[in-house]
């Protein structure tokens, strides 16, 4: 580098994407696509577990209600905790937990034994997802920000949400008739979930903390450590490897993340004061939302289409394909996170969400207009969903990135907790067009939600949280 840059900022966007870089969004992404994986499984394995265990449409969304809950508490836990101690390690950590949920859901005898082994696992999944965001965005450069947090979602949901009832499919069916799992087929969906626990090794041992957290810690030489192994490309330093000096206490002095210290105390309380309560709550209420209108649809799916007379693998392969759509949406919003404005792209996708659901609930029948409906559907929720989980890291400072995305997105969790409860006990009492009907209303308020949250597309971390007060005044 011919010249030192005035911060930190300024010199992660000069060193540009390296080998790291694209290591650290594949071992992120990789466990978030596990993660998926177990929050899909419930709606999954929805018609088996009412066969094996006898759980109807109402004990169903129950447990989905006890494991979002649990991951809203492991979520802001584990946000704060990565502000604190890091975020490399709280995402080992995370993995680890849920993994370990996974394996105790397989041997559950019961419903209710089950909804509380899936609290374990949920404690692990929130903060899977909200440090996850939030190590992307601080190691990334400002111009590939956007693309790299989307990917997150993209791979991880877009793709994940088709794999999960793939994965089901083929557990429940050959891999189970291959063995001879029988009745316990389920048990084994569940169970092999845990094997994604060898990642703890990768994250370990290979990521590097992001050089925001370090520096906001005051560790300067850790910092261009982390810098180093960025800018060379390299998992690990050697002995005897020089360590180039990015940073010193001037470059520190004028750098965001290294100022501000608070307590834990003010942090809980900094996000709801301002600048920074708007953001928070009309983000949060947009979150809210798209997951509870999300959930309510994934959730309760199979078992509409099992009540209008398709087998329970029917009902499961034409979810899974519905969801295939979900790959485009998040593909277009990884496309969006580069030139788009996230105000047009949460905004617009979810009217058109709302549209859609209202077509579904109009017009879905028959096979091709099911699928054909529900994959258009899934394209707009997924570009929502992917938009917002873009949006909230940047709407932080370093000091309280972790903790904020985790308020946003696990906001968004109590809505996917809560909202299926009122779904199913409509599907049960109504009928399904007047869950599809709330559905678009939910869209609808989101979409307006949206319009004050403050725009932060191809902005730089530091100057949308620097030493200029405009900058962080509310938009």
């Amino acid at each position: 580098m011919s010249s030192k840059p005035r911060s930190l900022g300024e010199i992660i966007d000069r060193l540009g994407l390296t080998r790291t870089h694209y290591l650290a969004l594949t071992l992120v992404v990789v466990g978030g696509l596990f993660e998926v994986f177990e929050q899909l499984i419930l709606s999954a394995l929805g018609p088996s577990l009412e066969k094996e265990l006898g759980v109807d449409a109402s004990a169903l969304a129950l447990l989905s209600t006890v494991s979002l809950l649990a991951i809203v508490a492991g979520g802001v836990i584990g946000g704060l905790v990565a502000d604190i101690f890091g975020r490399r390690s709280l995402l080992a950590v995370s993995l680890g937990i849920y993994c370990l949920g996974s394996v105790l859901s397989a041997m559950a005898p019961n419903s209710v034994i089950l909804g509380v082994t899936r609290i374990v696992t949920g404690l692990g999944v929130g903060g899977e997802i909200a440090v996850g965001l939030t190590y992307l965005s601080e190691l990334t450069p400002t111009k590939f920000r956007g693309v790299f947090v989307s990917l997150f979602n993209t791979i991880s949901a877009g793709i994940g949400m088709f794999l999960a009832y793939a994965y089901t499919l083929v557990v429940i069916g050959p891999f189970a008739a291959a063995i001879n799992a029988g009745d316990n087929a389920w048990r084994w969906a569940f169970g092999l979930l845990g094997v994604p626990a060898v990642l703890i090794f990768f994250f370990r041992r290979y990521l590097p903390e992001t050089p925001a957290h370090l520096l906001s810690r005051g560790k300067i030489q850790e910092t261009n450590e982390a810098l180093t192994r960025l800018a060379t490309g390299r998992l690990r330093l050697r002995s005897g490897d020089d360590v180039h000096q990015y940073v010193d206490r001037q470059t520190a002095a004028i750098s965001e993340s290294a100022q501000h210290h608070e307590s834990t105390r003010q942090t809980l309380k900094s996000v709801l004061s301002r600048p920074l309560r708007r953001r928070t709550i009309a983000l949060g209420v947009a979150a809210f939302l798209a997951w509870g209108a999300q959930f309510s649809v994934v959730l309760l799916m199979p078992l509409i289409l099992v009540s209008r007379g398709y087998s329970v693998q029917g009902s499961v392969t034409f979810t899974m394909l519905q969801n295939f759509g979900g790959l485009i949406g998040c593909a277009i919003a990884s496309y969006g996170g580069f030139a788009i404005s996230r105000r047009t792209a949460v905004s617009s996708g979810a009217v058109c969400s709302a549209i859609s659901v209202l077509a579904f609930a109009l017009f879905a029948a028959g096979d091709a207009l099911i699928l054909a409906l529900g994959f258009v559907f899934q394209i707009f929720v997924l570009l929502v969903n992917t938009t917002i989980w873009t949006w909230a890291p940047e709407l932080y400072p370093t000091r309280v990135r972790g903790f904020g995305t985790a308020v946003i997105v696990n906001t968004g969790f109590v809505g996917g907790a809560l909202l299926p409860l009122i779904s199913s006990s409509l599907l049960q009492g109504v009928g399904e067009f007047w869950v599809f009907g709330v559905v678009a209303v939910m869209y609808l308020g989101l979409a307006l939600a949206a319009l004050f949250v403050p725009e932060t597309h191809r902005v730089p971390l530091e100057v949308l949280h620097g030493s200029d007060k405009r900058t962080g005044a509310e938009a």
